[in-house]
This record gives structure tokens, C-alpha cells and sequence, in this order.
């Protein structure tokens, strides 16, 4: 869902952003004031639509700020960085947006058991 990405806020800093030097804002709307989330909302469903993706395929704002936060929790940001990245005002909060993987859930607990292993026989069992 991200494919590409990088391109698009390459363009945007690059060629859009420079047209409003004087707003306060990252992402401002056509005179320059704050992009209200309901554009964004409905600009990103209009895309989608145009692009005819199928409906399992299709995203929100909100999935894609709980994509950022489990992407960052997973590669090992601290929480709290990601509650400043995001803006909520608690890190429990935050954590309503992280979905971690199974996969990474099942690694944390091996590496856990692991730890504890080596820790009670002395001996290093991740070998």
C-alpha cells in the first residue's frame, strides 16, 4: 500500500509545498490554510475509486497512521518517539494503533524464553 511513496513526497516537497512559502502548515489546502482530514478522507476513497481498486484493497488515512505506527514498532522505535510521530496524547494511545504481526509477537516471546534460559543456566541458547 506504500509502494512508491517516496516518490510522492519527493514531488510533493519538491514542486507543491514551495507554492504556499508562507503557511504554517505541512499539507495546506489551495489558499494555504490547514488540509481538513475529511478532504483527505474523501480525496484518497475518489483515488482509489478512479483507480477501480478492489474494496479489500482499499485504505484510509487512519489505516495507513496504524500502518506507520506498527511499522515503527516493529523495527524497534520506542513508543514514546512514535507517540510524538503520531500525536496522541498517551502512549497507551498510541498503542491502540499498533497491530504487531504474529510472526513478530511469536519472535519477541522466542527471544524472551531464550533470554531467560540463558539467564537461569548460565549457557547462551540461541545457537
Amino acid at each position: 500500500m506504500l509502494d512508491g511513496l517516496d516518490l510522492v513526497l519527493r514531488w510533493f516537497l519538491e514542486d507543491v509545498r514551495p507554492q504556499f512559502p508562507g503557511s504554517p502548515v505541512l499539507f495546506a489546502d489551495e489558499s494555504g490554510g490547514n488540509l481538513h482530514r475529511g478532504t483527505i478522507r474523501n480525496r484518497l476513497r475518489y483515488l482509489m475509486e478512479l483507480e477501480r481498486r478492489p474494496s479489500a484493497d482499499r485504505f484510509s488515512p487512519h489505516a495507513l497512521r496504524r500502518a506507520c505506527a506498527t511499522h515503527n514498532y516493529e523495527r524497534g522505535v520506542d513508543l514514546v518517539a512514535i507517540q510524538q510521530m503520531l500525536g496522541p496524547w498517551t502512549v497507551s494511545s498510541t498503542m491502540r494503533y499498533v497491530r504487531p504481526s504474529a510472526t513478530f509477537i511469536e519472535d519477541a516471546y522466542q527471544r524472551a524464553v531464550a533470554s531467560t534460559l540463558a539467564e537461569l543456566t548460565g549457557k547462551d541458547t540461541t545457537a
